[in-house]
């Protein structure tokens, strides 16, 4: 085994394989990754190592800095194909990123994956928390038959303007459960994570105008290879929730993917989101799975590593 730092340019295609064989329902090519890896503000601080066998990448970790946070939160994600594990690889992988984020100065560390039983062995027995949970959704978008409420202005992400977006995105986020509140979403950076992502459908992505104000939006990532796209967001602003604004526009998300030869939406939503959950309950979505996040905090890093604080 050779661990080596990742290069976003060369390894793109082998991380996404190895994205696909720990995440089946993971929406992402070799461009997309690769831009959101560039993408990435200096201030996360992030490293990445990728974890080669006869050439191969069957590991990697990443670890740096929550992006919008406080700069008190660190994240660290370890994945390794499953017909690697069980050799030390996941080991060493982590390792290294715990080397990595006891530099940072964050005080808490946070990791999300798709809850299995290796995943939350191997984070357990190094001292980690569950600390939320989300619920994995997946619907076949041909089979939604809930027609549109045509009381409901619904416009495609085309014709509305970033800023716009943005200005839902940012506040819908505040709300959301989490582990620590987000700092800000610099506009920039959202085009850069959002806009110019290569698989972001502006014709796929909707939003809802109420008194030619955007109240509510859909933003859709779309992979057209694999017939998949995911909800990347759905949020509404404070003052026009409980009009059914949401559910307008991931109705039209789902209409506009059916039409446009997509065969699965995948959706993730906190678990105590029960107002989104019911509108998936009520479009067909099939829960598919928990994704959870854990939380360790640094002191038991830092003992484990026998460091001094």
């Amino acid at each position: 085994m050779t661990i080596r730092p990742i290069d976003a340019a060369r390894d793109a295609g082998q991380i996404v394989a190895l994205l696909y064989a720990t995440n089946p329902t993971v929406v992402t090519n070799a461009a997309e990754w690769q831009h959101r890896r560039t993408a990435t503000p200096a201030r996360a601080r992030l490293v990445s190592f990728a974890a080669e066998v006869d050439g191969r990448i069957v590991g990697s970790v990443h670890a740096g800095l929550d992006v919008f946070g406080s700069g008190e939160l660190a994240r660290l994600d370890v994945r390794v194909e499953p017909t690697s594990r069980r050799r030390g690889i996941g080991s060493e992988l982590y390792r290294l990123g715990v080397e990595h984020v006891l530099t940072l100065g964050a005080k808490r560390v946070a990791s999300m994956f798709d809850e299995s039983a290796p995943g939350v062995a191997f984070a357990r027995a190094r001292g980690w928390q569950e600390h939320r949970a989300e619920v994995l959704s997946t619907l076949d978008p041909r089979t939604v038959s809930e027609p549109p409420d045509r009381t409901i202005e619904v416009v495609s992400a085309r014709h509305l303007y970033p800023r716009d977006l943005h200005r839902i995105d940012e506040e819908a986020t505040r709300d959301m459960p989490a582990v620590e509140p987000i700092a800000a979403i610099p506009y920039e950076e959202w085009l850069e994570f959002v806009w110019r992502n290569p698989l972001f459908t502006r014709d796929g992505s909707f939003g809802a105008v109420i008194d030619g104000r955007l109240a509510s939006v859909s933003l859709l990532l779309a992979n057209f290879e694999g017939g998949r796209a995911v909800s990347m967001f759905t949020g509404t602003s404070r003052e026009h929730r409980g009009r059914g604004l949401a559910r307008a526009v991931k109705i039209a998300s789902a209409r506009w993917a059916a039409h446009n030869g997509l065969v699965q939406l995948v959706t993730t939503n906190d678990e105590t989101n029960a107002s989104m959950l019911a509108i998936n309950t009520r479009l067909g979505y099939v829960p598919a799975g928990r994704r959870v996040e854990y939380l360790v905090e640094r002191e038991r890093l830092a003992g484990e590593r026998g460091e001094d604080l």
